[in-house]
């Protein structure tokens, strides 16, 4: 059995070692050849393999050391395709990573982009093949350096794509790696204009005008909307998660799974593994989250949230943290299972992220925290339909509600409360259930006056912390109408709970008291328990709220 390559994302490095595992990709190749796009953007999630693939690309098309690499692609697929390897080994290549770009300031931001350009030319000016004329020369000692006025980095690449070309003769490829980090970085960090317009000039020099290019693969997770690194540039081929080109390319389809199971001897776990990490849908293709499952084989089968523990989560719950009632709302539906359907988006905007919960749900969408069900089209445009993909990503976002009560301090509160429902304590769930409206009403309703927006937080903290113990649902169809809250138990022992949260209105109640009859009053009426007892509770509790405010009257009946 071979060894588990966690952590390694050089192609060499793994085709090196006999004794660590490849899963083969380099169709890739053939693909790329057969496409007859100048500049190539394919996004894709974290950890789906992007930059494996674009080192797949460097040793393959590197002229330097070409005899020495042609070795590293004997015995798989693209070795068959004689017309792919007749260009193995056949022009010079620009390599450039941005994963490491996430700075403060625009100013660090702009020493750092230095360092990498100086990084990339060191081996070139240790060299005497190079014969330059005296300002080329001088500009290739800055870069060296680190020496480039911010008035010519933006034109560093279509430098040293005009020299190597100069040299070699044929023009070279530029490979171009987590294109959108310091971009997530400037928009994060607050100096977003001068990063955007430093990238917008950088790409369109070294792509839309460069002479000196033969072709060009960018990745990142997402593609950036509004003023666009990429504006006016009709050379560029877009391939997201929706698109069918380049699908199969990036993640583990099913049928490579199907062999590592077997390989690594757990197909007894198979169904828990598709559970688990599967769900994914690029184009047309299903695919595994490739981190997940290499750690699963690393762990002997052990089932983790290993996506989690990767850069890239922080962003994901401070964006949720900020989510209005609708968005918490359509949280609910996904943490259930449900889906939800939002218009497409294939661009994205961050400092519109927030503004819309289509906006929010085409981000983590693009960025492999949903999976697209369908794509439908009509007279509006393209519409989705979104669900989460599997268990990793519900407890991602399940922790994520965790971390809001945390910091409303209500964490605690939410656990005392689980037991005065399990066990059908009213008084103790009155006077919890007072504490946590205390604590954390102000968190989820800075003003303190909508309480909607308390509720649906309320929701959320159920499923997150209860769903080991109930099933949840909220604004649910049961009996003649709709209830709040419905928690169905899973085991008979524990109460069903039904709950009807109603907000004061002094027109129409004299006081809280009555508010909270009307709820209790409104469940008898609409026979809410009706679910509940036909999937088997023996036990059922109905709690009908008032609020006002912070304060609020709770009535009970069993």
């Amino acid at each position: 059995m071979k060894k588990i390559p966690i952590g390694h994302s050089d192609y060499k490095t793994i085709r090196s070692n006999p004794e660590l595992l490849y899963v083969d990709k380099t169709d890739l190749i053939s693909e790329f050849l057969e496409d007859h796009c100048m500049v190539l953007l394919i996004t894709r999630p974290r950890r789906f393999g992007k930059t494996l693939n674009l080192s797949t690309l460097r040793y393959f098309f590197d002229q330097e050391n070409a005899q020495e690499n042609r070795k590293l692609f004997e015995g798989l697929k693209v070795f068959k395709n004689k017309k792919a390897i007749a260009e193995q080994g056949t022009r010079p290549v620009i390599y450039l990573t941005f994963k490491d770009l996430k700075e403060r300031s625009w100013l660090d931001l702009e020493q750092k982009l230095r360092y990498l350009f100086a990084e990339l030319v060191i081996p070139w000016t240790r060299s005497n093949d190079l014969l330059l004329d005296a300002p080329d020369q001088e500009f290739l000692q800055n870069i060296r350096w680190g020496r480039v006025p911010t008035s010519g980095l933006a034109d560093t690449l279509k430098f040293l794509s005009r020299i190597l070309a100069s040299h070699y003769k044929v023009t070279p490829l530029i490979l171009i790696d987590e294109y959108d980090v310091p971009l997530q970085s400037a928009w994060a960090e607050g100096y977003w204009d001068e990063a955007v317009t430093f990238f917008r000039n950088f790409f369109s020099a070294g792509f839309k005008d460069n002479p000196y290019l033969w072709r060009a693969v960018i990745t990142g997770c997402l593609r950036v909307a509004r003023e666009s690194m990429f504006t006016g540039m009709n050379n560029l081929k877009v391939c997201g998660v929706s698109a069918t080109d380049y699908s199969r390319h990036f993640g583990f389809t099913v049928s490579e799974v199907k062999q590592l199971i077997q390989d690594y001897n757990l197909c007894a776990i198979e169904t828990q593994i598709e559970a688990w990490y599967n769900g994914y849908l690029f184009g047309e293709t299903t695919l595994y989250n490739p981190w997940s499952i290499l750690n699963l084989m690393d762990q002997q089968g052990e089932f983790r949230n290993y996506w989690v523990n990767t850069s890239g989560n922080d962003l994901v719950k401070e964006i949720l943290s900020r989510t209005g009632a609708q968005a918490k709302r359509e949280l609910e539906d996904l943490m259930t299972g449900q889906s939800i359907t939002v218009s497409l988006q294939e661009q994205v905007v961050f400092q519109e992220i927030e503004n819309t919960s289509a906006n929010l749900w085409n981000f983590f969408y693009f960025t492999g925290y949903l999976k697209a069900v369908s794509i439908q089209k009509n007279e509006e445009g393209f519409w989705v339909e979104l669900k989460i993909p599997n268990l990793e990503i519900k407890r991602i976002f399940s922790d994520s509600v965790k971390i809001w009560f945390q910091k409303s301090e209500s964490n605690t509160v939410l656990s005392n409360l689980k037991h005065s429902l399990m066990t059908g304590n009213t008084e103790d769930f009155g006077l919890i259930f007072q504490r946590l409206v205390l604590d954390s009403l102000s968190y989820f309703d800075t003003s303190g006056h909508e309480p909607e927006k308390f509720y649906h937080g309320l929701v959320l903290g159920l499923m997150a912390y209860y769903s080991d113990t109930w099933h949840i649902r909220s604004n649910r169809e049961s009996g003649y109408g709709r209830c709040d809250i419905l928690m169905t138990p899973k085991n008979s022992d524990h109460y069903g709970i039904v709950m009807e949260l109603k907000t004061h209105h002094p027109t129409l109640e004299k006081d809280l008291r009555a508010t909270a009859q009307k709820a209790i009053e409104q469940i008898e009426k609409k026979q809410y328990e009706q679910e509940l007892i036909a999937s088997g509770a023996q036990k059922i509790l109905k709690l009908g709220i008032g609020f006002k405010g912070k304060d609020l009257e709770i009535l009970t009946k069993p």
